[in-house]
C-alpha cells in the first residue's frame, strides 16, 4: 500500500479503532462472574473466593479473617485461619434499643483480643448478610476502607469452589488495636430525631429494608410494639440487593442492577438515605449495596434504632403500600 493511501485511511481506522475500545469496556462488566468488578469502589469493598484462596495461600501475616457467624456454626466448619465473632458481642448493651454499636473502646478491646491488629487487613464473612455489620462498625469508628474487604457470596461462595474448611480455630498472639484518632464518621449512624427531620425533605429519603409484609404493616416481628412503617419510607427489601439464583446465588448484583433497582424509587444519589431495618442488621447490607452501586459513602446513613425503636414512641406509623 502506497503511503498516500495510508494516509487516507487513517481517518477511518482511528474512530472504528475508538469505537471497538469503547465497546469492549461498556462489555467487562458483563463479562464479569459475580459483581460489577470492574468498578472501583466494588474492589475496594468486595473479594472473591478466588482471590481471597490466594491471599490465604501465601500466608500473608498481616491478614486476619473473621467469621461473623454464630460459633455453633463456626465449629461445624469454617475457613482456615478465620477467627470466629458473632452480634451480640458487637452491640452496646447497655442500651435499650438493641442493635446499636458497641463503643469504640469495647470493639478496640474485642478485636485486640482476637489477635487483630490495627494495621491488619480484615476479610469478613457470613452465611447470609451478616458480615456487613461488622463492616459498618468499623467504618463508622473510622477504620480504613482500604483494610476491609467483604467475602461475596459468604461461606456458600467459598465453599462451592470446593476449598477446604476446617473445625478447629486458629491461635493468634493478643494485638494491638485502636481506631485511627479523629477518623469517625458519625454521618454512618442517624438517630430517631435525624430521622424525623428527614420526613418530607426534598432532599433527603426513608429507605424500609424490611421484607414487604413488614413494610405493609401485615405481620410483625417480635420486638416491634406495633405494625408498619415510617410515614413517607420507600420499601425496598434488603435481600433485592443479592443474586437470587444461578451459579452466582447469594453474590451482590452488578452495579448497574443496583443503582436501576434504587433509581426506580426514586433513590437517588445526591439525596441523603436513611436506612433501616428492624433494628441495623438488614440496613447495613443495604448500605454497603448503595455504596457498591456509587452513591457517595457520606450519603448513606443507617437509623440504628430501626423499626423497633420508632414502633415503641408515640410517632405516628404507616401501613398499605406507602411509597
Amino acid at each position: 500500500m502506497s503511503l498516500n493511501r495510508r494516509r487516507r485511511c487513517w481517518p477511518v481506522l482511528i474512530p472504528l479503532g475508538l469505537l471497538l475500545a469503547w465497546v469492549l469496556l461498556a462489555l467487562i462488566p458483563h463479562l464479569s462472574g459475580g459483581a460489577a468488578t470492574g468498578d472501583r469502589v466494588t474492589s475496594e469493598v468486595l473479594i472473591q473466593a478466588e482471590e481471597l484462596k490466594h491471599w490465604l495461600d501465601h500466608r500473608d501475616p498481616r491478614l486476619r479473617l473473621i467469621d461473623f457467624r454464630h460459633k455453633a456454626k463456626y465449629y461445624l466448619g469454617h475457613i482456615p485461619g478465620a477467627i470466629q465473632l458473632w452480634r451480640p458481642e458487637t452491640e452496646d448493651r447497655a442500651q435499650s434499643v438493641p442493635g446499636l454499636p458497641a463503643p469504640a473502646r469495647q470493639m478496640e478491646h474485642l478485636l485486640g483480643g482476637l489477635g487483630v491488629g490495627s494495621q491488619d487487613t480484615v476479610v469478613i464473612y457470613s452465611d447470609q448478610g451478616d458480615h456487613t455489620r461488622l463492616w459498618w462498625i468499623l467504618a463508622y469508628y473510622g477504620f480504613p476502607l482500604r483494610q476491609m474487604r467483604l467475602l461475596d457470596g459468604g461461606f456458600e461462595a467459598w465453599k462451592a469452589k470446593g476449598y477446604p474448611t476446617q473445625l478447629t480455630a486458629p491461635r493468634y498472639s493478643t494485638a494491638t488495636f485502636h481506631f485511627p484518632a479523629s477518623a469517625k464518621r458519625n454521618f454512618l449512624l442517624a438517630n430517631m430525631a435525624e430521622v424525623k427531620k428527614a420526613q418530607g425533605s426534598p432532599d433527603k429519603v426513608l429507605l424500609d429494608v424490611r421484607d414487604l409484609r413488614l413494610y405493609l404493616g401485615e405481620v410483625s416481628r417480635e420486638g416491634a410494639a406495633r405494625p408498619g412503617h415510617i410515614p413517607g419510607a420507600v420499601g425496598i427489601f434488603w435481600q433485592e440487593n443479592r443474586v437470587a439464583a444461578g451459579p452466582h446465588k447469594g453474590h451482590w448484583k452488578r452495579a448497574g442492577e443496583l443503582r436501576e433497582l434504587y433509581a426506580a424509587k426514586g433513590i437517588l444519589p445526591d439525596k441523603d438515605i436513611y436506612i433501616y431495618g428492624h433494628t441495623s442488621l438488614g440496613a447495613s447490607f443495604t448500605l454497603v449495596s448503595l455504596y457498591l452501586a456509587g452513591y457517595p459513602l457520606e450519603k448513606l446513613h443507617v437509623y440504628g434504632g430501626g423499626w423497633s425503636e420508632w414502633s415503641r414512641s408515640p410517632e405516628k406509623a404507616e401501613t398499605g403500600p406507602g411509597r
